[in-house]
């Protein structure tokens, strides 16, 4: 299916209109494709706004839009925002990226907040954000650009907001969802989750509290591979999701509100959702379509636990708010180590023949008569106190400034402990796998006594104080200037411990940056209320420490480079964006909203291997660039029905070509000017219908929605590590379609999830020079139903 042919109307009207992305939403008892349209409140200035006067591209999305388009996960919610993108690596680690700035390592580039709360952590071994439910919101926002100024150093490349349902103070109400669905060659899943909140003392005293669990069922099934070894299991990537919130708000004065909450949530992982193939090069039988030949069953459990207690009192000129917060996470989870080191020695290993010369065999055939497994046990904590401290004014008709002055700190402690065993220790047997280290055949491996051959302990503290002012004036009553700044000063210390194979290392680190991140904007609203704008902000990511390495034949490779050893740390990375855009109405039949933007990466924190030695570190290494827009059209021809089409280009690119670090002439390339970092078109089609079907108030509808991401490559064939298996992404299309009927607060419908079976691959991992080829596609078709009743 091609693409481009019908993305050429989206593309023009862009550039002869840029404006940002806009959503909409209605009240429960209207119908969601009404010409009565409401705009979404949001706060990504950290005032209330309508979505249509905030001067940034911003997508958002009520409860009631999230369960019309069956979103359920970060993933999907990925699938239908242009510029957003998520990507699926080793054991459950989600990447995620906004209009391409996107990072493996180091801090996050993308600010992820429940709340005024900030959760992201750093790329730590195996470690992740973790994401809520998306059940009782109030509202998603995803903000595109950088954030520095309003929202601090983990949103340089944006942000997504999870804004939780408050407690009313005023009137009752309430939500409960459930939902069951079928998915093909796999098992059931399910889902129930309620909430409901009012006055327990009207005008004083009021509560909101929402509990929720759902189950997705597997479909990929575990098979023994070597030698018949291993645990079958048929659909064995499960998850189960719980969880819930509860919140009280006080209000002892008119003008005061104070709001103690706590979040909860465990997600329990079961196996993974890629499953095995194989490079195009091997000569392996080809294995069944969602089957994972790990001999041990993977698992994770992800618990989170976040406190905050939220006061604002307003003066009626300006509003003091105050946040505080606490956040306490535990993750646990153990994967198949056994493939992982098959997969890191590579498929070919020489070994002795017997009569003093050598031979070549497969090394996985190695273990195929002893079983031996490897496990990789990863605990992982994140602490962390957050402060904010926020003066800001109110809107009024007669105010020509309005200010947000705040005061911010964070302390976050996040450590992560990884134990590598062997389940039958065999599997460092010294006669075979002793050369394979430099040690002489016959030399015993030491292993500890539960057979643990790699044991690691990294402990980071990230603290931070800043300061932050923004400000916009009127400079007439259509044109407005607007300026702020955010300066902070940051702290970080690394502290890390680990012996692989006996011999042990230790690593420490320390950092201080005071960066200034400032934003200016201009923005002029035209009589038929269309807003233009344009904008240039900063983002920043902080710094970090590396693990140092010692002697030997890395020393080479390290003088290749200028160094004489691997750096104690490496530097800050930030972005300039810089956007022009627009928003509004035609009439009340058509909406169109995009913005042009052009995002300028500086110092890129990039991963770089010293060979032979294999040992890696963090740099700084050349800058990229993304250029593109994205936009949203939206018809109403008809009461009732409506036409929604986003469309996202960006082509983030690599600037300079970066050479490997090897004493050779010419040196291998690493990395080359031009190479892509993310996909470049991102599209979606909304169909949207409803109507009245007879007396007593029932309504019908219907929902056809089409996603799309177009194929890409992404690094040049002259890099050292080119491998067009996984240079090449394939496009993806993704559509589900959903019916239903209205009474009131009661909804029922039928939906039906990749309606067309799409078994385009959305991820790939390989780890070189390994034949095993691990792929994710989408969920295969699943049929359901969901009933919700909101009142």
């Amino acid at each position: 299916m091609s693409f481009h042919k019908y993305v050429t109307v989206g593309s023009a009207l862009a550039l002869v209109c840029p404006v940002v992305t806009m959503a909409q939403t209605t009240s429960p008892e209207q119908s969601a494709t009404s010409n009565t349209l409401q705009e979404i409140i949001v706060t990504a200035t950290r005032r209330e706004e309508t979505i249509l006067e905030v001067p940034i591209s911003i997508a958002a999305y009520t409860q009631e839009s999230l369960d019309q388009k069956g979103v359920r996960s970060i993933e999907d919610l990925a699938r239908i925002t242009p510029g957003l993108s998520i990507t699926q690596g080793f054991s459950g680690i989600k990447y995620i990226s906004i209009r391409g700035v996107e990072s493996r390592w180091g801090a996050t580039t993308t600010g992820v907040y429940i709340d005024e709360t900030p959760v992201q952590v750093r790329s730590l071994s195996i470690s992740t954000n973790f994401y809520p439910a998306l059940f009782d919101l109030e509202r998603v926002e995803v903000l595109r650009g950088p954030q520095g100024t309003l929202f601090g150093a983990g949103a340089m490349g944006g942000a997504v907001r999870f804004i939780l349902a408050k407690p009313g103070l005023k009137e009752y109400s309430g939500s409960a969802r459930t939902e069951v669905g079928f998915t093909e060659r796999g098992d059931w899943s399910q889902e129930a989750g309620g909430a409901i909140g009012g006055p327990l003392v009207e005008d004083k005293i009021g509560f909101r509290a929402s509990g929720y669990y759902r189950h997705d069922g597997g479909y990929v099934d575990r098979v023994p591979f070597y030698a018949n070894r291993g645990t079958p299991e048929e659909n064995s990537n499960s998850r189960d999701t719980m969880g819930g919130n509860v919140a009280f708000t006080f209000a002892p004065t008119d003008s005061l509100r104070i709001t103690p909450s706590v979040f909860y949530q465990r997600v329990d992982r079961d196996d993974t959702d890629q499953f095995w193939t194989w490079m195009p090069t091997s000569s392996r039988e080809p294995l069944p379509k969602f089957t994972n030949a790990e001999g041990v069953a993977s698992w994770g459990i992800d618990k989170s636990a976040l406190y905050s207690l939220n006061a604002q009192f307003d003066a009626g000129a300006f509003s003091l708010i105050s946040n505080t917060s606490y956040m306490d996470r535990e993750v646990e989870s153990r994967d198949d180590g056994t493939n992982f080191i098959l997969d890191a020695l590579g498929p070919a290993v020489l070994r002795p023949d017997g009569s003093g010369g050598l031979r070549s065999t497969l090394f996985s055939d190695q273990f195929a008569n002893a079983g031996e497994r490897a496990t990789i046990n990863v605990w992982m904590t994140q602490r962390s106190f957050a402060q904010e401290l926020r003066l800001q004014s109110n809107q009024h008709d007669d105010s020509r400034l309005s200010y947000v002055l705040g005061l911010y700190y964070q302390k976050l402690r996040q450590t992560v402990y990884e134990r590598d065993s062997a389940v039958v220790p065999e599997v460092f047997s010294p006669n075979f796998v002793a050369p394979l280290f430099g040690l002489p055949a016959g030399i015993p491996i030491p292993l500890e006594p539960d057979g643990a051959y790699a044991v690691a302990f990294d402990e980071t503290r990230d603290e931070q104080y800043a300061a932050f002012l923004n400000l916009d004036y009127q400079l007439t009553d259509r044109l407005t200037v607007s300026a702020g700044a955010r300066i902070s000063r940051m702290e970080f210390d690394f502290l890390g411990t680990s012996a692989f194979v006996g011999i042990p290392d230790r690593a420490s680190g320390h950092t201080k940056e005071t960066p200034v991140t400032p934003k200016f904007g201009v923005e002029y609203k035209t009589e038929g209320n269309w807003l233009f704008y344009a904008s240039a902000a900063e983002g920043f990511r902080p710094g970090g420490a590396n693990r140092l390495v010692g002697e030997g034949s890395c020393v080479s490779e390290l003088q290749a480079l200028g160094m004489s050893q691997v750096p104690a740390s490496y530097k800050p990375d930030s972005v300039w964006s810089y956007e022009i855009g627009a928003k509004g109405r035609l009439g009340r039949l058509v909406t169109i909203s995009s913005s042009v933007f052009d995002v300028e990466w500086t110092d890129r924190q990039q991963l770089r291997t010293l060979l032979p030695c294999g040992s890696v570190f963090i740099d700084n290494l050349g800058d990229a660039r993304s250029l593109g827009f994205d936009a949203l059209i939206t018809l109403n021809p008809l009461d009732g029905l409506s036409f929604d089409l986003g469309v996202g280009y960006q082509d983030t690119t690599f600037q300079d070509t970066i050479y490997a670090a090897v004493a050779t002439n010419p040196k291998p390339i690493v990395s080359s000017k031009g190479d892509r970092l993310a996909t470049p078109w991102i599209a979606n089609f909304a169909a949207d219908y409803e109507t009245s079907l007879g007396a007593g108030g029932l309504r019908g509808y219907g929902h056809l929605q089409y996603d799309y991401r177009s194929d890409w490559e992404g690094s040049n064939p002259r890099n050292q590590s080119y491998d067009r298996t996984l240079a090449e992404t394939e496009a993806q299309h993704y559509v589900s379609a959903r019916v239903g009927t209205r009474r009131g607060p009661l909804d029922i419908s039928l939906f039906v999830n990749n309606l067309l079976d799409s078994q385009d691959v959305i991820g790939k991992l390989n780890f070189r020079p390994s034949e095993r080829l691990l792929v994710q596609t989408y969920r295969p078709r699943t049929w359901g139903l969901t009933a919700n009743y909101r009142f």
